[in-house]
């Protein structure tokens, strides 16, 4: 998987984020509407939008070394 430029994933790797996010937020027991689904998957944007690969991104989230994004 290559580095994104900012906002733009092929399908390929949007199938994968998209795939990371629903099993990670079922495992955390995040539903769909809360604002904690919507800060994972800006983590999980941020960190993929840095060149990180889907796997480490999954690691960094269990391990806790993703940052929350910054509120604007």
């Amino acid at each position: 998987m290559h580095r994104a430029l900012w906002g733009i994933a092929d399908p390929e790797q949007l199938a994968a984020l998209a795939l990371l996010l629903e099993e990670y937020a079922k495992e955390m027991g995040i539903s769909g509407g809360q604002q904690e689904r919507d800060r994972l998957a800006e983590r999980i944007l941020v960190l993929f939008n840095e060149g990180v690969a889907p796997d480490e991104i999954r690691r960094r989230l269990d391990s806790n070394q993703a940052s929350p994004a910054q509120p604007e």
